[in-house]
């Protein structure tokens, strides 16, 4: 199973060329990560109520670009589990035929320290394996 998300694309992120900004893929990614967490209940409006599991950095960003995405419009995203460790948790992604890669994301306490994924985020990456 995979995760799926249609992502607006916008005027302002094209570049001179009027393809979609290197930059721009990222942030897609980002927004459909986020949509994912909203739609298993985890969504949030004051970082106050963030979720536990919400709280992480991003360690690693690979992107391979594929082919211009070269207008305004709706970029296709998908996400998929690939490998949980203790603290750490590596999406794939795929968006459309323009762009592939992988993201590497470690979960925080307050203080900024890795700590260990709870029991649901480790049931809800499971679950997006298969």
């Amino acid at each position: 199973m995979s995760f799926k998300w249609d992502s607006p694309v916008f005027f302002d992120e094209l570049d001179l060329n009027g393809t979609l900004h290197n930059s721009r893929f990222a942030v897609h990614v980002e927004r459909a990560q986020s949509a994912l967490f909203e739609r298993l209940g985890k969504g949030w409006a004051q970082s106050a109520d963030r979720d536990e599991d919400l709280r992480y950095v991003v360690r690693e960003l690979h992107i391979e670009f594929l082919a211009a995405f070269t207008s305004p419009g709706i970029l296709p995203i998908e996400l998929t589990a690939d490998k949980i460790g203790t603290t750490s948790a590596v999406y794939g992604f795929q968006c459309g035929h323009h762009a592939r890669g992988y993201r590497v994301i470690v979960k925080v306490d307050t203080e900024g320290k890795p700590t260990p994924w709870s029991d649901w985020y480790r049931e809800m990456f499971t679950e997006l394996q298969q």
